[in-house]
């Protein structure tokens, strides 16, 4: 009986040879390697002083369920086919970073107990393996990509010559070697040569695609604070313009609520005005108002008649925050900036 090995199968066999402490395992994976290169059942008996029926059960446990492990553990699966069959479809829509979350899924799924030895033979033989995945591009929404475009073009299409439109966006890259896992010999410390530095720099920048000149600032952190001060060295940079669109993605710091004052947006200014002079601080703007901040409101009726165009708007039954601000009258926009999102 000869049992050919795949130069992978070869390979592993060796690997877990060199490794393996238990001499009966070794002794197998011998037997099995000594065949594969054409050694005889009396050879292979002879060199590792056992009976040529010993070698003859070991080569038959090895091709009918690759067995090494003594009959006392066995090496045949404790998952029947269902179970096995569920166990690798599940370990291909959800990846585990170690064995013993494998196992600790096990248990809990099957109330079958393996060792990590256990478990990492059963994926190895499973033909699973310990690697990186790789990463995939996001997924683009077609239409809202398609609605942008056309926004893009009309917005164009009716730029004066003395406005800008500025495409801005932050980043994040990493300054320091990044170490990755993989699998190492035990006892073995494999050293990665590393640079020193900061493991993290945060920039912003603004590109014009007319004239391709490009600003950019480094900060500490990338939120409301900073991007408003980038906006201020934006409109620095370019005294000369009467109006500058922004177009930005709709990350945290571009919506802020620094962001929205300084560009003037009627419900960031109007909020901001009602707890600066009167201390009414709303809520957020799907939340109901109280009946006390309702009364609150209705107490500055009076002072602020031209600000409560709609008076009748505090009797509007479960009246959110949102629907409030909005029925606001909106201040002037800022002179210059226009922040599309």
């Amino acid at each position: 009986m000869k049992i050919p090995l795949t130069e992978a199968q070869k390979n592993h066999l060796e690997v877990q040879h060199k490794c393996e402490r238990d001499g009966r395992i070794r002794d197998r994976i011998k037997a099995v390697l000594l065949n594969d290169r054409g050694w005889t059942y009396k050879q292979i008996a002879q060199a590792l002083l056992i009976h040529e029926t010993t070698v003859w059960g070991y080569l038959c446990d090895y091709l009918r369920e690759e067995k090494l492990k003594p009959s006392g553990g066995g090496s045949k699966s404790k998952l029947d086919d269902q179970k096995t069959s569920e166990l690798i479809s599940h370990l291909e829509k959800n990846t585990y970073p170690s064995t013993k979350e494998i196992i600790e899924y096990v248990t809990l799924t099957y109330k079958v107990t393996y060792t990590q030895q256990g478990m990492y033979d059963w994926l190895s033989h499973h033909r699973f393996s310990y690697k990186q995945p790789k990463g995939t591009p996001a997924k683009v929404n077609v239409e809202r990509q398609a609605e942008f475009i056309k926004k893009y073009e009309e917005l164009k299409a009716t730029l004066n010559s003395n406005e800008l439109i500025l495409f801005m966006d932050s980043v994040h890259p990493t300054q320091e070697t990044k170490i990755t896992r993989g699998w190492i010999r035990t006892g073995v410390e494999k050293l990665i040569a590393t640079v020193a530095g900061r493991k993290r720099l945060n920039i912003t920048g603004a590109i014009d695609l007319k004239t391709m000149s490009v600003l950019t600032r480094e900060y500490e952190t990338i939120n409301g604070s900073s991007t408003t001060h980038f906006l201020k060295a934006i409109e620095a940079a370019n005294p000369t313009a009467t109006k500058i669109h922004i177009i930005a993605d709709g990350g945290s710091a571009h919506r802020s609520h620094e962001v929205a004052l300084f560009l003037s947006q009627p419900n960031a200014v109007n909020r901001d005005y009602l707890k600066n002079s009167y201390g009414i601080e709303l809520p957020g703007k799907n939340t109901v108002l109280t009946k006390k901040m309702k009364n609150a409101l209705a107490l500055i009726l009076e002072k602020e008649v031209l600000l409560f165009e709609n008076i009748a708007i505090l009797d509007t039954d479960k009246l959110t925050a949102g629907q409030l601000l909005n029925s606001l009258k909106s201040p002037p926009p800022h002179p210059k900036f226009v922040m599309h999102i």
